[in-house]
């Protein structure tokens, strides 16, 4: 049933213009036309707005993961930092218990073996994060170890201050570490021969301190080692200065840590000014390293 009419003319024409007859369906179904155009056209702006949300978001994503990389890269050079840290502390705490205790424990099998994670993390985090998580379980129970070991040894060393005065702990001389304890090749001969102390170059007349509390038992000329001192320090533990230039002290004088001793030469067996520094256990020469705690004539450990 027509419901109107529609009469079109041509602008500037002058035929007669063509008639449009508007019936109720005709309407509907240019009603549903101009929705299902509009709902296309709004669907193509929103498929486009989607395809710039997620590109929007990889990108996000793509920015995060870098972060992430960086921040698990750093992670892992903490994690070095704090193993390199408890290894010097084992260092140490071997040092303490020898020197405090005579107890030669050793903890480097708690120290892991594994090369450190030097490279950056790349695609595969989750294998990192895994390595990462075991880097620093093992860390975990080399500090947890060595806790205990400490807790003992405070345990041990309650009361003993008078002992522990008169253990040596400190450098003796201010000088440059030349010659370690054990097999060297010997600078006269060319013979691998023992080296029975430590050496330390130094500037003739440099100050030798005692680096414990104790007694002089010898002052005198002895073949190589020239003008040496011994202290006592206590029923097995000895110490001895050689190639001295003068010596500052007399048989039979106390001493305590940090006192004038002696003073660096090249008396003896020597091929330039140094001093020649020995521990002895039981008159047996042992490695003064593990008996050097501190640096200084004042910063004994204790």
């Amino acid at each position: 049933m027509p419901i109107g009419t529609i009469q079109w003319f041509p602008h500037g024409s002058s035929k007669t213009g063509r008639r449009f007859i508007l019936t109720a369906g005709r309407l509907r179904l240019m009603i549903l036309g101009s929705a299902l155009f509009l709902t296309g056209i709004a669907a193509l702006f929103f498929h486009i707005g989607e395809i710039n949300k997620r590109d929007q978001l990889t990108d996000s994503r793509q920015n995060e993961l870098i972060i992430y990389q960086g921040e698990l890269y750093q992670l892992s050079e903490r994690v070095m930092n704090l193993r390199l840290q408890l290894e010097e502390i084992s260092t140490r705490e071997k040092q303490v218990l020898v020197a405090g205790a005579g107890l030669n424990l050793d903890f480097s099998q708690l120290i892991p073996q594994t090369d450190p994670m030097n490279e950056p993390p790349g695609n595969n985090m989750f294998r990192y994060i895994d390595d990462l998580e075991m880097e620093i379980m093992l860390m975990e129970r080399l500090a947890g170890a060595e806790l205990l070991a400490y807790d003992s040894l405070a345990s041990y060393l309650m009361g003993k201050d008078s002992e522990l005065a008169r253990i040596p702990s400190i450098w003796p001389v201010d000088g440059i570490f030349v010659s370690n304890f054990g097999p060297r090749i010997d600078p006269f001969t060319g013979a691998v021969r023992i080296h029975k102390g430590i050496d330390l170059a130094c500037i003739s007349g440099t100050p030798i301190y005692a680096p414990a509390d104790g007694v002089i038992t010898f002052v005198g000329w002895t073949g190589g080692w020239g003008l040496n001192i011994v202290v006592r320090h206590s029923d097995r533990i000895s110490t001895r200065y050689a190639h001295c230039s003068a010596a500052c002290t007399v048989i039979g004088q106390e001493v305590n840590r940090g006192d004038l001793i002696a003073r660096v030469g090249s008396t003896g067996r020597s091929v330039a000014p140094h001093l020649h520094y020995e521990v002895l256990i039981n008159g047996v020469q042992v490695d003064p390293e593990d008996y050097i705690l501190r640096e200084g004539s004042d910063s004994a450990i204790f």
